[in-house]
C-alpha cells in the first residue's frame, strides 16, 4: 500500500512516497509498518524502529523525519492514523481474506455454543462448551477447552478523544490458541488490533472470569487465575503465575518463571523468576520485609 492511496482517507500531505504493509505503534516492531509520531520524544524513538518505513506526523516536527521513510504532515496525526486503521479494516482486505470455517470432525461443540459463520479455525479434540462465542478470526489449535460462557475474538476496548469527539478503533486481527491451552467459564479473550493475534501458547490455563485484551501473548504452561486484567499488549514468558485479582498494565512484560501475588497492580517489568506483591507491585521480598515494619 502506498502513503499516496490513502490522502483523502487520511487527510494528510504526502511530503515523500513510501509503501507499507501493516500499521501499529512505533513500539510494535511490525514488517514495513506505517506510524506515526505526535512530539518530538516519538520522532527521536523513531532511530531505534528501523521497521517503520512510512510516517504521519505534524507539519512542526517534519524537519526531524528521516528521509529514509515515506512521510506524511496532518494537523492531527493520530486521527488520520486511525482513519487509516479503521477504513482499511472495514472496508479492504489489508489486513487479511475471509475464509469458510475449519472444523475438525473430532471437535466436540455443544449445541448452544455460537461460532461465527465464517474466518474461525478449531482443531482435533477441541471442547466447546454451552454458552461459549467463538468469533471471526479465532484459531483453536488441538485439544484446546473452552468453558461455558467464556468468549474468543470479543472486540477490544479502544478508543481515541480527538478533538472533543470519541473514536472507536476496529480490531482487525485475531486470537489463536495453541495446542491444550484451557479457558475456564466467563473468560473474554479479545482479538488483536493490527492484524496478528493475541495469541496464547501451549498448555497454559486461564481461570474464571479473566480479562484478556488485545495483542496480549501468553508463554507456555502459564496459570493465571480468577479475576485477573491483562492489559494490552502485555507480553508474558513461560512458566508463569499469576495469581486472582491481579492487574497488569498495558505493554509490561513479564519474564519465564515470574509469580505475580494476588491482587497485585504491575506497573513495570518484571524480570524472570521475580516475585511481585502490592500495589503498586515492588519485589515479594522488600513488600513483606515493608509490611512486617508498619505492622
Amino acid at each position: 500500500m502506498k502513503l499516496s492511496h490513502m490522502v483523502e482517507i487520511g487527510k494528510m500531505e504526502v511530503i515523500r512516497e513510501g509503501e507499507f504493509t501493516s500499521l501499529g505503534f512505533i513500539t510494535h516492531g511490525y514488517p514495513v509498518q506505517l506510524a506515526y509520531a505526535e512530539s518530538e520524544e516519538y520522532m527521536h524513538n523513531l532511530e531505534m524502529a528501523p521497521n517503520i518505513t512510512c510516517l504521519i506526523t505534524a507539519p512542526e516536527l517534519r524537519p526531524l523525519a528521516s528521509e529514509n521513510r515515506g512521510l506524511a504532515v496532518s494537523g492531527n496525526p493520530r486521527r488520520s492514523f486511525y482513519n487509516i486503521h479503521n477504513h482499511l479494516a472495514r472496508n479492504t482486505e489489508f489486513y487479511g481474506k475471509h475464509f469458510e470455517n475449519q472444523i475438525a470432525e473430532t471437535a466436540s461443540i455443544h449445541p448452544k455454543a455460537f461460532i461465527a459463520e465464517r474466518d474461525v479455525c478449531i482443531g482435533e479434540k477441541c471442547v466447546i462448551e454451552p454458552n461459549v462465542t467463538v468469533l471471526e478470526n479465532s484459531v483453536l489449535k488441538n485439544e484446546v477447552v473452552i468453558r461455558a460462557g467464556s468468549v474468543i475474538g470479543g472486540e477490544g476496548f479502544a478508543y481515541n478523544r480527538i478533538d472533543g469527539e470519541i473514536m472507536p478503533v476496529c480490531h482487525a486481527g485475531g486470537v489463536l490458541l495453541h495446542d491444550r491451552v484451557e479457558i475456564q467459564c466467563n473468560t473474554v479473550i479479545d482479538r488483536a488490533v493490527f492484524g496478528g493475534y493475541t495469541e496464547i501458547l501451549e498448555d497454559t490455563r486461564i481461570d474464571n472470569l479473566v480479562h484478556v485484551a488485545h495483542n496480549v501473548r501468553i508463554g507456555r504452561r502459564c496459570l493465571v487465575v480468577a479475576l485477573v486484567m491483562l492489559g494490552g499488549s502485555v507480553t508474558i514468558g513461560d512458566d508463569v503465575w499469576i495469581g486472582p485479582s491481579a492487574a497488569i498494565r498495558p505493554e509490561v512484560r513479564i519474564g519465564s518463571g515470574a509469580w505475580i501475588s494476588m491482587g497485585s497492580v504491575v506497573t513495570n517489568d518484571v524480570g524472570p523468576g521475580q516475585k511481585v506483591s502490592g500495589h503498586f507491585a515492588i519485589d515479594h521480598d522488600k513488600f513483606i520485609q515493608f509490611m512486617r515494619k508498619i505492622r
